[in-house]
C-alpha cells in the first residue's frame, strides 16, 4: 500500500511538473489572455463610469510613453486593473488584465517597449482565430500594441459601443503614435455576404467610409502581390464589410486621426496568417507602410 501511495504522489508531482513547464512555455501575453477568458460565460459586461474611462485613458497614454512605478500601478489597482511585465525576445511586455474580483468585460491590453503599430481583435471568439493572430503577432515582436475583447460579442460588442476602455486605449495610442496605424482584425464568412465581390473577396480593406486614402490604396496594391490576390478595398471594389459604424473609428476620425485601418478576413486567409509568419509580416507591413 504505501508503494502504491509513493508511486501515486510521483505520478501527481511528474504531471504537476509537466503542467510547470508547459506554462513556462507560454509567454506573459499568451498567459493572460488564456486567463482572461476562463469562466467567461459567468461574467456580465459593466459599463465603466466616464470618469473611469476618463482617468484610465490617462493611464494608457502614461504606460504608452513608458512610465512605470508604484504610483501607477496604484491609480491602476484603483481602477480594478492589474499589470504585469516580461521582457520575450527583443522587447519587454507591458500586459494589463482585469483583477479577478473586478472583471465584467472590459478588454485586455498589452504594450511592447518596441514596435510599430496597434493591433485589435474584438470579437473573440465569433471571428475565428483574430484573438490568436494577435497571440502570433506579439510572439513575432512587431506590433507595439494589442487590444482583445473579454467577452463575447452577444455580451459587448466594442467595435460598435460607445464609453468603453477600447475606445481610451486607442485615443491614447494615437495620442502618443499620431503617425502609427491602428488596425482593427475582424473575420467573415463568404457564404453569407450579399454581394459577390464580398463572397470572393479572401480580405477587404477599410478606412471605414466610401473615400479610401491615396495610401490605402497602395497598401491594397501591395497585399494583392503579397498576400492574396483576392484583397479588395471597400468604397472602390467592394461596397459591404466596410467597418463604417465602428465606433472606435468614429471617435478617432473626430479627433483628426486618419489612421484607423479596418480589416476583414476570410477563414482560409485568417488560417493562413495563423500558421505563417511570413504572410502575418506582410499584412503588417503592407498595412503598415512598410513595405
Amino acid at each position: 500500500m504505501k508503494n502504491k501511495r509513493m508511486h501515486l504522489m510521483a505520478g501527481v508531482l511528474a504531471i504537476c511538473l509537466v503542467d510547470a513547464a508547459q506554462a513556462a512555455d507560454k509567454n506573459l501575453v499568451e498567459q493572460t489572455f488564456a486567463k482572461a477568458w476562463r469562466g467567461a460565460s459567468g461574467i456580465d459586461y459593466v459599463k465603466p463610469s466616464g470618469d473611469d474611462v476618463d482617468a484610465m485613458r490617462g493611464l494608457f497614454t502614461r504606460l504608452l510613453k513608458g512610465e512605470r512605478g508604484e504610483e501607477i500601478n496604484s491609480h491602476l489597482k484603483q481602477l480594478g486593473w492589474n499589470l504585469r511585465t516580461q521582457s520575450s525576445g527583443n522587447a519587454t511586455w507591458t500586459v494589463l488584465t482585469e483583477a479577478e474580483n473586478k472583471r465584467s468585460g472590459r478588454g485586455l491590453f498589452a504594450i511592447a517597449s518596441r514596435g510599430r503599430h496597434a493591433l485589435q481583435a474584438p470579437h473573440v471568439p465569433s471571428d475565428g482565430l483574430t484573438g490568436d493572430i494577435l497571440l502570433r503577432y506579439a510572439a513575432d515582436g512587431l506590433p507595439r500594441a494589442l487590444a482583445w475583447n473579454t467577452l463575447p460579442r452577444s455580451k459587448i460588442d466594442l467595435a460598435h459601443s460607445d464609453g468603453t476602455y477600447f475606445i481610451a486605449f486607442s485615443q491614447a495610442y494615437t495620442d502618443v503614435f499620431p503617425n502609427d496605424k491602428v488596425i482593427q482584425v475582424h473575420g467573415f464568412e463568404g457564404s453569407r455576404r450579399r454581394t459577390r465581390a464580398g463572397e470572393q473577396s479572401g480580405a477587404i480593406i477599410s478606412a471605414t467610409h466610401r473615400n479610401p486614402s491615396r495610401e490605402l490604396h497602395t497598401a491594397v496594391d501591395c497585399l494583392k502581390q503579397r498576400l492574396d490576390p483576392n484583397t479588395r478595398l471597400y468604397g472602390k471594389d467592394v461596397s459591404e464589410l466596410g467597418g463604417t459604424t465602428n465606433s472606435i473609428a468614429r471617435t478617432l476620425r473626430r479627433d483628426g486621426y486618419e489612421g484607423f485601418i479596418h480589416v476583414e478576413l476570410s477563414l482560409p486567409l485568417r488560417e493562413a496568417l495563423h500558421a505563417d509568419a511570413q504572410k502575418r509580416q506582410a499584412l503588417f507591413e503592407c498595412l503598415g507602410g512598410l513595405q
